[in-house]
């Protein structure tokens, strides 16, 4: 058979081995068994999880390491559902002068009946120096029985040998996204607090070192570092609260801000915040909330203008944008919880429950922002990726407070849920500049015509930094795009800013 019928036949078995989730096929041993190395990546570079399948990639034989994570290396047989034990021996070698790594299993591999791959697990256990041009490499060296080919059945990308190349670190670390948690104030009651390492960590280097700096605490409560998880890739912390919170007419608020680690990059949220907000008396049955939010349209956004110099024309202009808008998810003992879906059974566990008046902006595409409060236009050279510049997702964004002392169902106050944002700049050189900001503000909102909702509201943004101080913005904010344009007003209008 010409090898390029080969290479046909065997761009149809990549797509089918190695996917306990998908519905394996019967393969057929009509052109060989054949064992080889199935380690593929996605566009970013990042290894495809075994078990998993990605249509578009092939299996590598080059794979350049930039994390500590484990590197887990799948190894496929191609075969029909097996009759006996296949045994495969593999070897591993080194390049440079970095040995400290654990390979497990070790040297032997093996495969029966259905079970038509193995994996092969490699860990780091200390940093290595890139300028070593440090290399490990795998060989698969023989199989029992010795019927089965080693590697693809051509000679062009034959996957018997995998080379991970050990790249220059850049390790990161920071709060989650959702960085702001509520607590009903209860004494006993717990959150955890995760310090997110998306490349992972080692853990001889944040032994011993406290990533919290606490705040000037407003009630009692304490700190536990739990033991790290099995990939190393967070450390968590549990916060218990030691007293009742019980004035419903204060806000209580815990901040904590992340300590520098040395040899590790901060990127993303720096600060974790937990409150037990004041609890004005509303009726919840207004849900006020869903008047901003359609879970059933996948595009559906909150529209809004926002008074601004833009493009710093020393001219001050309303300028269109929108947010992706969603609704707040709480717990059912939520003093503002509404039900949203019971899920169809009778079982309470599984409900979900909405903040009757609390919206947020967020994206619907995984590691993209979307424009709340046109941010975006605040600044010139951000970044706006969800990793490096997360305060462009705001999750809870806004709050309602109806008039007629909590009844009405058409007019009332909306204020701004005061919280840090990290909004990050683009150097020329490529780099990237967090930045801090302090957000507030405070406005009304009402029901104008018929399901049609405005808001008129001051956003304020507080870095010394950036601003000297404090600077405001106007918007007026809409749950739909049908409506009228807003006439000039005398009030002078936001300055964006170059990061």
């Amino acid at each position: 058979m010409a090898i390029s019928k080969y290479l046909v036949l065997l761009s149809g078995l990549f797509l089918l081995v190695g996917c306990e989730k998908l519905e394996r096929p019967a393969y057929s041993n009509e052109y060989g068994q054949f064992v080889r190395f199935n380690l593929q990546v996605n566009n970013d570079g990042v290894p495809v999880q075994p078990g998993e399948v990605n249509p578009a990639a092939t299996a590598v034989s080059y794979f350049s390491q930039k994390t500590v994570q484990t590197l887990a290396i799948p190894v496929a047989l191609t075969s029909e559902p097996l009759t006996e034990e296949v045994e495969l021996w593999f070897s591993v070698d080194t390049v440079g002068t970095y040995t400290d790594f654990v390979v497990t299993p070790a040297g032997r591999l093996s495969f029966s009946g259905t079970k038509l791959n193995d994996t092969i697990y490699l860990d780091y256990l200390s940093r290595w120096d890139a300028s070593m041009q440090n290399q490990i490499i795998f060989t698969l060296d023989a199989v029992d029985p010795d019927s089965i080919h080693l590697g693809n059945l051509n000679s062009l990308e034959p996957n018997t040998k995998l080379l991970v190349n050990l790249e220059q670190l850049f390790l990161r670390y920071h709060f989650p996204v959702e960085n702001k948690v509520e607590i009903l104030g209860e004494i006993g009651e717990s959150v955890l607090i995760k310090v997110e390492f998306p490349d992972g960590f080692f853990p001889g280097e944040v032994e011993g070192i406290d990533l919290l700096i606490a705040g000037f605490p407003e009630f009692d409560y304490t700190l536990e570092q739990l033991p790290y998880d099995d990939d190393d890739t967070e450390i968590i912390y549990r916060f218990t609260l030691n007293e009742a919170l019980d004035d419903d007419k204060s806000t209580y608020r815990a901040a904590f801000t992340l300590a520098e680690l040395g040899n590790y990059n901060v990127a993303g949220n720096t600060t974790f915040i937990i409150t037990k907000p004041e609890n004005v008396p509303r009726d919840v049955s207004l849900n006020t909330a869903a008047h901003f939010y359609d879970l059933t349209d996948g595009l559906y956004r909150t529209y809004g203008e926002m008074w601004i110099d833009y493009m710093n024309r020393d001219s001050c202009v309303w300028r269109s944008f929108s947010a992706f808008t969603f609704p707040v998810v709480v717990s059912a003992d939520h003093p503002n919880a509404v039900l949203y879906d019971d899920q169809g059974t009778l079982d309470p566990g599984d409900d979900v429950y909405h903040h009757a008046f609390r919206i947020g902006f967020d994206s619907p595409n995984e590691g993209r922002t979307t424009n709340s409060f046109n941010l975006k236009g605040w600044f010139e050279n951000e970044y706006t990726d969800a990793d490096k510049s997360p305060g462009f997702n705001i999750l809870q964004a806004l709050e309602f407070y109806p008039g007629d002392d909590g009844t009405s169902a058409t007019e009332g106050i909306v204020k701004v849920i005061e919280q840090d944002l990290i909004i990050s700049g683009k150097q020329p050189d490529g780099s990237l500049v967090p930045h801090t900001i302090a957000i507030a503000g405070e406005g009304r909102y009402e029901e104008i015509s018929d399901g049609i909702f405005e808001i008129n509201l001051i956003v304020e943004g507080t870095n010394q930094e950036l601003f000297g101080g404090t600077v405001s913005a106007i918007y007026k904010i809409y749950n739909t795009n049908s409506y009228e344009d807003p006439v000039d007003i005398p009030e002078t209008c936001f300055e964006p800013i170059d990061l």
